[in-house]
């Protein structure tokens, strides 16, 4: 994992950014977290922290990422939120069914108030992250026009993704949003070593795949860098082109960080643009932050 400036990338949205963006609605949007929560050498941990939430008439979803290593480690997990249990010992100790499956993530709706209070107690004999997010219903995308000179996007709190001169032969439509897909994470789990965010960005181009390569940049929480762990951006895509239902499969992007801004950089491949993503044959690209070991 390399830290990199941001200076370049900055100048390059100054340059590009311009009319033509539309916020629009899709996906979900941030209330808490995510927040990472490990044990302390040994020792069970409790933490308390407050939130404020000004629509609570919002539908409202909280997601728990922990280690499926075993009941005595996960099943000792104990969060609460405005002092109620949320999630039982049996459904954070259940064990996956597959080896494969190091990390599951738990999902439930849940009611806020305008000030809440969330606390995490990880077990003494825990030495995995948990981490916890709470998010609305509330959607997030925004939609723009890419001219054949290059345009920037930017989903703000989200990712910023620059379409370089020469990605479409004419202008075109597209759309970079955020979901939060129980299909997706099953990829993701499938193969992976450690935690990511609980949601994924998803950039559409509409009926053309860009013909170059684009540079992303993908927003990730405090927590994500407190951790020894490192930040890399995760990309789905198929091994084999030809048969979309075998090695379907998300693929670690080397990544740079601005730890000023709390962004992961990395340059996209074209061919991760897939019209098996999108609706109705559109290309899409499916992208996430996600923690290695």
């Amino acid at each position: 994992m390399k830290k990199v400036s941001n200076t370049c990338i900055s100048a390059v949205l100054l340059l590009f950014l311009c009319m033509g963006l539309t916020p629009c609605s899709y996906g979900h949007s941030l209330v808490f977290g995510p927040e990472v929560y490990f044990s302390d050498s040994g020792k069970s941990r409790r933490e308390v922290k407050k939130f404020t939430v000004e629509d609570i008439n919002q539908k409202f979803i909280i997601s728990v990422q922990v280690h499926a290593g075993g009941e005595s480690k996960a099943g000792s997990i104990v969060i609460k939120l405005n002092g109620k249990p949320i999630f039982s010992a049996n459904e954070l100790g259940k064990q996956q069914k597959t080896l494969a499956q190091l990390i599951k993530l738990l999902a439930k709706p849940v009611k806020l108030q305008k000030r809440n209070e969330i606390s995490v107690e990880t077990a003494s004999e825990s030495d995995e992250p948990v981490i916890v997010t709470i998010m609305s219903l509330e959607e997030r995308a925004i939609a723009g026009k890419v001219p054949p000179i290059g345009e920037a996007v930017d989903l703000d709190g989200y990712a910023t993704v620059i379409f370089p001169s020469g990605t479409f032969d004419s202008t075109q439509d597209v759309r970079v949003f955020v979901t939060a897909s129980p299909a997706i994470q099953d990829v993701f789990q499938a193969n992976a070593t450690g935690a990511r965010l609980p949601y994924e960005i998803r950039i559409n181009t509409g009926d053309k795949p860009p013909k170059k390569d684009i540079e992303v940049s993908v927003k990730y929480p405090d927590s994500f860098f407190a951790t020894l762990y490192q930040i890399h951006i995760f990309a789905h895509m198929h091994d084999n082109p030809d048969v979309p239902d075998e090695h379907d499969r998300f693929f670690m992007l080397s990544s740079g960080l601005d730890d000023k801004v709390n962004m992961a950089m990395t340059t996209l491949p074209k061919h991760a643009f897939s019209n098996r993503n999108g609706k109705k044959g559109t290309y899409e690209a499916i992208i996430t932050v996600g923690l290695i070991n």
